[in-house]
């Protein structure tokens, strides 16, 4: 038996038996359901589907306006984003469509559809007869789905921390995922913090039947053609309509939009986009008073003729780069009721713009290494561009030795799975495939309480696979993307904008006195000492952690740094930070620590 109702749905989550003489004890569906959503809105519309041997629950912020589900009486499918199904050059399908598609194909054993999808989204689709579970991502792995395979369950979850939280089962910790995210603030691959949960990867779908589990990528970047020259085709204005395109099937005829419009060029981009087709903008930056990140995203508001509004700082945590709670003041306001949109809760983003087009991450001694297969050479110049790295100091030398051994064997792993007949995209594929596939997971993460979608055309599939296919080399320093611009409204060009440190720089003249959003302030440094010393305090107060993990002789010299020197050395923190951050979640309920 089963309940089922048409919702869109912005998180699920579930539990599989995968032994038939298996049944889900009620205390797991009732710790899953209590979960599943934080926020008080939430509390009576969890949505669930059961069937023998499957329990899955859902909830949706309502923002996307269009169904995510699907069912037959042979299977059940729920999505979350928008799969974009695009089988022709006809527009896509509505979101409920493209999701029909797509199950129907799965459960045929067909890849045709997830190939013809170009959207940011995941999928949960279940074979009642079968009791076959399909979980699949986009191709770039954006929209995240987690799943734990234990030896009687798969628990799965579009966020880590519902996972996290369940007291039914033991978690242990990850020390590869530690590592990797104490150096990128991700961890590589499918690896969480968490043994035996994964993530999937990008372009990749699982199937659960019974005791087998079937991983397959239905989409492989290093696969895709590249560096194909044809001097037929202007390179800059073929992606201009890529991406044109990527923005026109997102908007599903919408006059009137709300985005963000920060001080440099990738929001900049989406709004002259959306201002070119004759879309009303409604555009809103929350960058500090004073900087250029703000005053020139006015210039740019006031030129392009956006509804503007400065947003103050107000974040859900630590891990908010996007200021959820102002950005909800804002949704909430008359002035934005006034425009009556849509979809008010969808913004437009220029995430994902300064790596997939900008390259910012590159240069051109990291691509020559890499060119002439010299992969020692590019991993130096890779780290060293970038300042990554793994702080151990403050930890026990064999531990602090085992993460940088679990690092380098991550890195490399990474590096190796990639295959590439001209190797000089490999750096740039690493970082669509790791850095930009968990750019946006701390947002989905949240979502229950952020109550925000975004529109994200720079992770357009089609418009990364239009950059794959041309020579890195253009890329580089901004040097393609400006030439891109040059196919945009004017007025994108015709104020001042941020520029990154070794790009192309601002031709136009800057205004005076402005900070830059790369260079750090005296009151920034004193916040970052102050933060992490009152941060080190609750690393000491836990003496099983300080004294199993801690060089105390280390630990102490640097808190005496802290207080009394000039230099901010917080970053010598950023490992343990991680470190206590995951152990703390694993040992109450688990007595066998690292």
């Amino acid at each position: 038996m089963f309940a089922f109702y048409y919702f869109p749905m912005t998180i699920f989550a579930g539990i599989l038996t995968r032994h038939k003489d298996k049944t889900i004890p009620g205390s797991f569906t009732n710790e899953l359901r209590a979960l599943i959503s934080r926020h008080p809105d939430d509390k009576n519309t969890v949505i669930e589907f059961i069937d023998n041997g499957i329990y899955l629950a859902k909830v949706d912020i309502g923002a996307l306006k269009q169904p995510g589900s699907f069912s037959t009486k042979e299977l059940t499918a729920f999505v979350a984003g928008d799969p974009l199904y695009q089988a022709g050059p006809s527009m896509p399908g509505s979101r409920a469509e493209s999701l029909q598609n797509l199950a129907l194909d799965l459960a045929a054993g067909k890849l045709d559809t997830l190939h013809a999808c170009r959207g940011t989204y995941c999928a949960v689709i279940y074979e009642h007869a079968e009791g076959r579970l399909h979980l699949v991502t986009d191709k770039l792995g954006v929209r995240p789905v987690y799943y734990w395979v234990l030896p009687d369950f798969i628990i799965f979850s579009t966020a880590l921390r519902i996972l996290e939280a369940l007291s039914f089962q033991v978690k242990s910790l990850n020390l590869q995922g530690i590592a990797e995210i104490a150096c990128f603030n991700y961890p590589l691959s499918d690896r969480t913090p968490y043994e035996n949960i994964f993530s999937l990867y990008a372009g990749e779908t699982v199937c659960f039947t019974g005791e087998k589990i079937n991983r397959q990528r239905y989409w492989q970047w290093d696969k895709q053609p590249m560096n194909a020259e044809n001097s037929s085709i202007n390179s800059a204005e073929h992606l201009h309509a890529t991406f044109i395109d990527s923005v026109k099937i997102r908007l599903q005829g919408q006059k009137t939009v709300a985005a963000f419009l920060s001080g440099g060029l990738d929001s900049r981009a989406i709004v002259g986009a959306l201002k070119n087709l004759d879309v009303e903008v409604v555009t809103s930056n929350f960058a500090p008073a004073g900087s250029q990140d703000q005053a020139f995203g006015q210039l740019a508001a006031d030129k392009l003729g956006t509804h503007h509004t400065h947003l103050q700082k107000g974040k859900q945590d630590e891990r908010d780069p996007y200021h959820k709670l102002s950005v909800n003041k804002w949704i909430n306001s008359e002035n934005y009721a006034a425009r009556n949109l849509p979809k008010p809760h969808v913004i437009w983003s220029g995430d994902g713009g300064s790596v997939g087009l900008g390259h910012v991450y590159l240069n051109p001694d990291i691509i020559q290494a890499s060119r002439k297969k010299d992969m020692e050479k590019a991993k130096k110049e890779f780290f060293a561009y970038n300042n990554w790295g793994i702080s151990t100091k403050l930890l026990k030398p064999k531990i602090a030795l085992t993460l940088i051994n679990l690092l380098n064997e991550g890195i490399q792993s990474e590096l190796d799975s990639i295959h590439l007949g001209d190797p000089s995209r490999i750096f740039y594929l690493f970082l669509m495939l790791n850095d930009q596939r968990r750019h946006m997971f701390n947002h989905f993460e949240n979502i229950d309480l952020g109550r925000v979608e975004f529109e994200l055309p720079f992770f357009d599939s089609n418009f990364i696979a239009e950059i794959i296919k041309l020579p890195i080399d253009p890329f580089l320093h901004h040097v393609s993307y400006m030439e891109w611009l040059s196919y945009f409204p004017k007025a994108v060009l015709e104020v001042p904008w941020q520029a990154y440190p070794g790009h192309i720089p601002c031709p136009l003249p800057q205004l005076e006195g402005l900070t830059y959003q790369w260079n750090s302030s005296t009151e920034e440094t004193r916040q970052n000492k102050l933060h992490a010393l009152k941060y080190v305090k609750e690393l000491c107060r836990n003496s099983t952690f300080s004294h199993q993990y801690l060089n105390l002789f280390y630990l102490r010299l640097w808190i005496i740094l802290m207080r009394f020197g000039q230099s901010d050395r917080s970053y010598l923190l950023q490992t343990p930070r991680i470190l206590y951050r995951y152990w703390s979640k694993v040992v109450p309920n688990n007595k066998n620590r690292i």
